[in-house]
């Protein structure tokens, strides 16, 4: 399944800047708490890409960076940075969380979790542009080696 996402970024029809500023979109919306019920992580890729004038198939993909396999991690992560940062009092416990308590704190947690998700998916979505850029390139170098070498045995 991975390995069908990343041929779908590789295979993009647009410039590898323009690819890897559209998955650094993605991973910085990914960065943000999903909200049952809204396209929030989506939206604020998109978003984004149209910003950077950046590819927006490229955004949407990437915000799979956050999944229902570790979202309980990202959210701890944003919890961590967002009450480091702000001076908001949750009630809850980080370490015993459950996915139940998500749903449970409120205005003042969400927004500990956004806050914590913007810091988080800055530097992610930098590196991620990085990488991403050096894939792409390193993709199509590839491709392009093959077909000369297809073209020069005919």
């Amino acid at each position: 399944m991975v390995r069908l996402y990343y041929l779908k970024v590789m295979r993009l029809n647009a410039t590898p800047h323009s690819i890897a500023l559209g998955a650094a979109c993605g991973v910085f919306g990914g960065c943000f708490p999903f909200i049952p019920g809204l396209p929030l992580q989506t939206v604020i890729a998109v978003l984004c890409a149209f910003i950077t004038r950046s590819s927006k198939v490229a955004a949407i993909i990437t915000t799979w960076v956050s999944n229902p396999f570790n979202w309980l991690f990202f959210y701890y992560v944003q919890y961590k940075i967002g009450t480091f940062f702000l001076p908001i009092e949750v009630a809850f416990d980080p370490n015993q969380w459950k996915v139940t308590d998500f749903m449970e704190i409120g205005w003042q947690g969400v927004t500990i979790l956004v806050f914590g998700g913007v810091v988080l998916g800055i530097p992610l979505g930098v590196v991620s542009y990085f990488i991403a850029k050096y894939f792409v390139q390193r993709y199509r170098r590839r491709k392009a080696l093959r077909i000369l070498a297809r073209h020069k045995k005919i």
